[in-house]
């Protein structure tokens, strides 16, 4: 019996050891707080961080670019050149402007003078050039795209002096008292303007001396002193110019033709029938 309440003993004793140990467990481990973030807020903390870098930097690099194209734009300059260089050309436009070309890898040339191959090395001081690039509005340069040798039209505003049928030539008179032989070719476009019936098309034929003509050409390849016309308006009712003075022209040719003295024939004839008869 005694031993029976012996081993009960050790038994609730050791129930109670166990208990106690338990006990101590449970309370050294720390009890988790609810967080409203949740264990991978860090991480996910971080990569929205990284994002939203990467979205400013892409801003920024927009930003930069409109800024860039705000600066440039296409543009065409016609000029001649003053001083050429391996990446940059001097030239003066139709305005008198001083204009940089800039010249790159890029960059094409042509000349319809040079079927070969054409470059900035074939061109010189006094080259005519039609230039085609990108415009930076700050620092006012043109980058070069494309290079063209060009022939700068003639303008020529005057009066008919005389026309040469054969040749299909005429000569205009000038404000400063210069004669410009002009030649008409088949291509041509030749036009005439009269209030009653406007622009129309016209011939050769229609150049009358003594009217009023404007002339765009080019300088003759063979002969720079006589000018190919491209188009020519003939202006018939247009005031004659009184600056332009036709070289024929003298106060002798301005006297009236002797009609006076024809007239005067009839009536000294009328008298004599008039006069009685002796």
């Amino acid at each position: 019996m005694r031993i029976k309440n012996l081993k009960l003993k050790i038994y609730v004793l050791i129930m109670l050891i166990s208990l106690v140990f338990v006990q101590n467990s449970h309370a050294q481990t720390p009890t988790k707080k609810p967080s409203t973030t949740p264990s991978v807020a860090p991480t996910e903390q971080s990569k929205f961080d990284s994002l939203n870098e990467k979205i400013g930097d892409l801003k920024e690099r927009i930003a930069s670019r409109v800024a860039e194209l705000n600066l440039v734009e296409k543009r065409g300059i016609i000029g001649t050149v003053t001083e050429v260089s391996t990446t940059q050309i001097t030239m003066t436009d139709i305005e008198d402007n001083t204009r940089i070309i800039g010249v790159d890898g890029i960059t094409k040339f042509s000349s319809s003078s040079q079927k070969e191959s054409f470059g900035i090395s074939d061109i010189s001081k006094g080259t005519k050039l039609s230039v085609i690039g990108i415009y930076n509005k700050q620092s006012r340069k043109l980058l070069g795209r494309y290079i063209n040798t060009f022939i700068i039209p003639v303008f020529i505003n005057g009066q008919i002096g005389s026309t040469n049928d054969d040749e299909f030539s005429l000569k205009i008179l000038a404000e400063d008292g210069k004669e410009i032989t002009v030649d008409v070719e088949t291509v041509t476009k030749t036009s005439i303007y009269t209030n009653a019936n406007g622009m129309k098309k016209a011939g050769f034929s229609k150049i009358t001396p003594g009217d009023r003509i404007s002339i765009v050409g080019f300088p003759d390849k063979k002969n720079p002193s006589r000018i190919v016309a491209s188009r020519v308006l003939l202006l018939p009712e247009l005031p004659k110019n009184p600056r332009i003075v036709a070289p024929n022209t003298s106060s002798e040719s301005a006297e009236p033709t002797p009609l006076p003295t024809a007239t005067l024939k009839p009536t000294s004839v009328s008298k004599k029938k008039l006069s009685p008869t002796p």
